[in-house]
């Protein structure tokens, strides 16, 4: 079946073939009623689809041409139109022998049904009147030709004084744009930074402001005659970075660099540099515009403050450790007295000890003395060694009652006698993350504090409880946990004035007379618990002495203490391996290779670290462990650790000395030292810690 489609509008004959295209169908299209004759003069068509406003020859013509022929006049006509739609239209169609009268646009469906209908059901009379013969269908049609020809002259005219207001705007439009762009260079150009805009492809600079003349010191004329020559300007070691950024993300708005050039006169000066893609009114991206500025002066703000930040780090660390020494020079009467008490004590036992060897009850008295003087001496250095130490900010796991047994061992021992200490710990409190080097500074600042303010005698006690952050009283605004542990230390002393309380954290105030006190106990220990997350408060009143509120967070999640693998003193701590031991003290020498001897060891001595590198360079395929001191003539500690791993990669070493440096420490854990022991130990300390070693895997 052959359909003959007639209409001026490509758009529309495309359409309609589309739409009756079926694959049983051909599809003939014409663009007015003189080619559409033309076609059927060469073809058999079976049916025809005709608008009506064409040119040369329009639908009714070519309607009436139809009919008027004998040849075609059976052939099925519909009207198709969207001009002539009024019932006269189609009154007027159905005259001219049209068969069917539809709208556009018509639905698929009703236009599908009518070709059918008209295929299977062709119409066998109709009532066709001539156009160019009958008079009543010519005026009829002149009539509404004019009709139309009105109603599009009215048209073309509303569109001639519409495109006439529309260029009326476009001008305003474009003078505006004019005057915006005008005020957009004086604007850019008023301001310091820099606005550019470049094509997508970067090889062409749309727009650059004054501002980069006064920035990169060279000429906008330069730039655009050379797009690339901005890239050339960045500092080496910030170009790679900056031109990959640049290339990957200015067009996705996410290109934020801040980079270094380096002006004309050698000048190097900060940059900011943002960039933002610039679309079309489809959503292309078809330039990249940004906006640069100069921020080397922040830079070097930036700069002077991390200097200012780092001198008072330096500050505070020096104010600690003038602290320390002035607790010292505090304490030292004490310490001196305590000492020489001690050295008393084994001088006096050392003396008879030999007179009392055929009485084993008092020989056995004397050893006991001394060990227990050689304890209390051991114990007390350690606690100088704590607290005169100087350490970075370390936090571990702690438990807050350890660090205050400590200075609850060492008060007695310095303190006047006429002060009584009373302790109340709670017991299973949870670890807290602290630095038991500063809180142990801190606590022994506000003892000392609390024994000056009682110089006639008194009471000093030191409790611990924990509290939960809800239940603390209002006015403790810092809470950042849900649990705090709280050091309570009181003292029975004179107490102090509402104005004194409010600065005794200022550095320096003291009420202490000139030669006693810096003023520094107070404000390094405020600075220590605030950095700790915590804070300190105080109550005090004349006459009724004072008390401080430690506060300390518990972290939320549970915290866990390594513990070194240890043997009691049931266990033999024994073994069959060989040992060297390197000591330059004869007597300690002599004492550490009779003790491992007895308990099954094999020991090598050596006298200082070159006799035990040469003797660990014969016999390394046998010794198992090197126990080593860390002052040693010849060769240090550090240094014979260094060249007996360089010969033995695996052996396990063990380092003792009475004081080490934290840095230096850890240092030797990258030589792979297995464990540090201080000195002074017992026997059984240094022989569970040898066996630790060997045991470990």
């Amino acid at each position: 079946m052959i359909i003959l489609v007639v209409d001026d509008s490509y758009q529309n004959r495309k359409l309609i073939s589309a739409q009756l295209d079926n694959g049983s169908r051909k599809i003939f299209t014409a663009s007015n009623g003189i080619e559409a004759l033309e076609i059927m003069e060469n073809a058999e068509i079976d049916l025809i689809i005709s608008d009506i406003l064409m040119p040369q020859m329009d639908g009714y013509q070519f309607c009436s041409q139809v009919r008027q022929n004998e040849k075609y006049k059976h052939i099925p006509f519909i009207v198709y139109t969207a001009t002539y739609t009024s019932d006269s239209d189609e009154k007027l169609s159905f005259d001219l022998g049209a068969d069917a009268f539809l709208k556009k646009p018509a639905g698929l469906k009703l236009l599908e049904e009518t070709v059918s209908q008209l295929i299977d059901h062709p119409r066998s009379e109709r009532n066709v009147k001539k156009l160019v013969m009958d008079s009543g269908p010519l005026r009829q049609y002149n009539h509404r030709l004019v009709e139309k020809l009105e109603e599009k002259n009215f048209e073309l005219q509303k569109r001639s004084e519409e495109l006439g207001y529309e260029i009326e705007e476009r001008r305003r439009a474009e003078r505006l744009n004019r005057e915006g762009e005008e005020l957009f260079k004086e604007l850019t150009d008023a301001i310091h930074e820099v606005f550019w805009m470049t094509s997508l492809s970067k090889n062409e600079i749309v727009y650059i402001s004054q501002g980069y003349e006064q920035i990169w010191g060279r000429s906008r004329q330069s730039l655009l005659e050379n797009p690339i020559s901005w890239l050339e300007c960045i500092h080496p070691d910030d170009r790679d970075r900056v031109f990959n950024s640049a290339k990957t993300r200015q067009t996705s708005g996410e290109y934020r660099e801040e980079y270094r050039i380096v002006r004309p006169d050698g000048e190097i000066r900060w940059i900011r540099d943002k960039a933002f893609p610039v679309k079309n009114e489809r959503g292309e991206t078809i330039r990249v515009a940004g906006v640069a500025e100069d921020i080397t002066e922040h830079k070097l703000k930036e700069a002077q403050l991390k200097d200012v930040e780092k001198k008072r780090a330096e500050l505070e660390q020096q104010l600690i450790q003038a602290q320390k020494l002035e607790s010292l020079g505090t304490l030292a009467s004490g310490i001196a007295h305590d000492f020489n008490n001690i050295l008393s004590i084994i001088m006096g036992h050392t003396s008879v000890i030999e007179i009392s060897r055929t009485n084993p009850e008092k020989f056995s008295q004397h050893i006991s003395a001394l060990h227990m003087a050689t304890q209390r001496g051991a114990s007390l250095v350690r606690q100088l060694l704590t607290f005169a130490r100087k350490t970075e900010f370390n936090l571990e796991p702690t438990q807050i009652n350890d660090i205050i047994l400590e200075i609850s061992k060492l008060i007695p021992q310095t303190f006047p006698k006429n002060i009584r200490l009373f302790t109340d710990f709670q017991e299973n409190l949870p670890l807290v993350h602290v630095d038991s080097n500063q809180i142990h500074q801190v606590l022994l600042n506000l003892c000392v504090n609390a024994r000056d303010a009682m110089q006639e005698g008194g009471i000093l006690s030191i409790e611990t409880f924990l509290a939960d952050a809800e239940n603390l009283r209002i006015g403790y605004s810092k809470s950042f946990a849900e649990k705090y542990i709280i050091l309570r230390i009181s003292d029975s002393g004179s107490g102090m004035s509402e104005k004194i309380k409010q600065r005794i954290f200022e550095p320096f105030f003291t009420t202490k007379d000139i030669g006693k006190g810096t003023g520094l106990g107070l404000a390094l220990a405020y600075s220590v618990i605030d950095n700790h997350k915590g804070w300190i408060e105080v109550e005090s009143e004349l006459g009724k002495g004072t008390t401080f509120l430690v506060y300390l967070p518990v972290p939320k999640e549970k915290s866990e203490v390594n513990v070194k693998p240890a043997y009691s003193e049931s266990e033999s701590l024994g073994g069959k391996e060989s040992i060297l031991i390197v000591e330059d003290e004869e007597l300690l020498r002599n004492m550490l290779g009779d003790l491992l001897e007895s308990k099954g060891y094999k020991v090598y001595l050596a006298v200082d670290g070159e006799d035990g590198v040469e003797q660990f360079l014969l016999r390394h395929s046998q010794i198992s462990l090197v126990l080593t001191d860390l002052g040693l003539p010849k060769f240090g500690g550090g240094e014979v650790i260094k060249r007996i791993r360089a010969i033995h990669s695996s052996v396990k070493i063990l380092l003792a000395s009475g004081f080490m440096e934290p840095e230096l420490k850890l240092s030797l854990k990258d030589f792979g030292v297995s464990y540090f022991i201080q000195k002074p130990y017992l026997g059984t300390e240094i022989l569970s810690c040898i066996r630790s070693a060997l045991d470990q895997k």
